[in-house]
């Protein structure tokens, strides 16, 4: 795969959504979301451009994340 396929097969859309806790199911893995605490509070959902800041913000974190090679589970396809 060339270097330009691979960098774009590699991009991460991340989205925003408020969700309530009940409706959650725990699970066995974890991320670390310390570094996204503090970009995404209940201010960010006024505006549509503290939105858009804050998907930029979590789409960088999840790319290095990705790229580093650090939870290859995450971002990987569930087989069956």
């Amino acid at each position: 795969m060339g270097v330009k396929k691979a960098a774009k097969r590699s991009k991460v859309k991340p989205f925003i959504k408020v969700i309530n806790y009940n409706h959650l199911m725990p699970t066995r893995y974890a991320f670390d979301l310390e570094t996204l605490k503090n970009t995404v509070t209940n201010d960010t959902f006024k505006e549509p451009s503290q939105r858009e800041d804050a998907k930029k913000v979590i789409k960088k974190a999840f790319e290095e994340r990705y790229q580093s090679g650090r939870n290859k589970w995450f971002f990987s396809k569930l087989r069956f």
